[in-house]
């Protein structure tokens, strides 16, 4: 028998083994490589499919989205009062007989609050907004229930259209019987907004609302063709009462307008700014008296908000304002809900000079504008209250009707315009509560109403 070389063998089977292993790695390795490619291709179709399907638009499900205008006013929690309402289990609001902000604020917002709320939650088959009752409508409250549903109704008509479910089907308006309500509503209110319904009278001029949007394409056009159209309102309203204006005051009545309507543009957290006004003639004690009725109104950071923003591009001012603070806080002027740092600095941004922009130039619209159309009226304001004008931000509500006039200061050398509310004419002494006050419902903007009397 042939002896078997054990050491020979060993190395022999090693050796095949190696060579084994080598052969079985590198198919491993072929199959991994092969496997992978078809993975990868089979991948990039099916990302390729799932890319189509879902980036191409005709494939995209789309989620309506609230506006941004009524997504900022119901993140305030006080947003046009601080009581604790519930939404409407019935759908019916029951306006009440002066629906104003102004004259009647506690009813006027509680009803906005409500509306705001139904809507939101979308807690009713249908609204029904009941006039029965309601006797005078102001346009302050009219174009803030008339925003409301103008934009909700926007977004349920998306709803609509990507079928998203919602549960409210109609929104109407019933029971205007009062004439002067109806002419309100159908003229420049809710029908006309919202509806397209716009009827004409006789005894009205209409300013229809008007909205300027900062970021769209067309803004300075438009806003160029804003001024204007408000500045022909109120030359067609005076011409009623033959009244004429001079050249200058016509180019003057445009720079204030234009003024005001910017400002309440970039001030705006929105972006939009809306103005409506109607001018009504009517004869009280056998004499011809017109009244012009303007609002313009933003939604967004208040007056005060914005110079609290630490963001506030003038520091300056902003300086100012807290060394004021500081002089009431060592006199005791401030009081809780009555009048408050809040009030003091709203008061204070009024003053000819003062803006949260950098440029120290502009700032004298609000003071200005004030000036102008109180100037509209012929009438003696000392024995005329029947004319106002009122601003109102957040908490704060300033009145106008004449009683305190605009003084001049002289500032290192340069004369501001001042509106002080008191004797004394300087803004370190406490303003006439009755005039500049804190109130318990918060408006979030600022909002100016003007209803000024006018007589041939």
């Amino acid at each position: 028998m042939k002896r078997i070389d054990l050491a020979k063998l060993i190395f022999i089977a090693n050796k095949s083994n190696k060579i084994g292993r080598k052969k079985i790695l590198r198919k491993l390795k072929i199959d991994k490589r092969k496997k992978h490619n078809s993975t990868t291709f089979s991948n990039t179709r099916m990302i390729k499919r799932v890319s189509y399907k879902y980036y191409n638009p005709q494939y995209i499900k789309k989620t309506p989205i609230l506006s941004s205008i009524m997504t900022y006013i119901i993140s305030k929690n006080d947003c046009f009062c601080s009581d604790t309402l519930l939404p409407s289990t019935d759908g019916i609001f029951l306006i009440p007989a002066t629906f104003s902000l102004s004259q009647n604020p506690k009813e006027s917002y509680e009803i906005l609050k409500s509306l705001l709320l139904t809507l939101d939650h979308d807690t009713v088959d249908h609204i029904y907004i009941d006039y029965n009752n309601c006797k005078c409508i102001d346009l302050d409250a009219s174009i803030c229930m008339d925003v409301m549903l103008k934009e909700f109704i926007a977004y349920f008509e998306e709803c609509d259209k990507y079928k998203e479910k919602r549960r409210l089907k109609s929104i109407t308006p019933k029971n205007y019987k009062n004439q002067d309500v109806a002419k309100v509503l159908f003229s420049i209110g809710a029908f006309s907004n919202i509806s397209g319904l716009s009827l004409d009278f006789p005894d009205i001029t209409k300013y229809k609302l008007s909205i300027g949007t900062l970021n769209s394409r067309d803004f300075p056009e438009r806003r160029e063709v804003h001024i204007t159209q408000l500045v022909d309102y109120v030359l067609l309203s005076l011409s009623k009462m033959k009244k004429v204006l001079s050249a200058d005051s016509i180019s003057n009545l445009y720079k204030v307008i234009g003024e005001v309507l910017i400002n309440a543009e970039e001030h705006s957290t929105t972006n939009r700014r809306y103005s409506i006004g109607y001018f009504q003639e009517k004869i009280v004690n056998e004499e011809h008296v017109g009244v012009f009725n303007l609002v313009i109104m933003n939604f967004g950071s208040t007056v005060y908000e914005k110079f609290k923003d630490p963001e506030c591009g003038n520091q300056e001012v902003v300086k100012q304002m807290k060394d004021l603070s500081s002089q009431y806080t060592q006199n005791g002027f401030f009081t809780n809900a009555k009048f408050e740092e809040e009030t003091l600095w709203t008061l204070y941004a009024l003053q000819e000079g003062v803006t949260s922009h950098k440029d120290w130039k502009r700032g004298n619209g609000s003071i200005c504008f004030i000036d102008s159309f109180f100037k509209l009226n012929s009438i003696e304001q000392a024995d005329n209250f029947d004319s106002v004008m009122i601003i109102k931000s957040g908490h704060t509500q300033i009145l106008f009707n004449g009683k305190y006039k605009i003084t001049e200061k002289n500032k290192n050398g340069t004369i501001f315009k001042m509106m002080t509310f008191n004797e004394s004419g300087e803004i370190e002494n406490k303003p006439d509560p009755n005039y500049v006050k804190h109130t318990n419902n918060y408006f979030p903007g600022t909002i100016i109403t003007a209803k000024i009397v006018l007589k041939e």
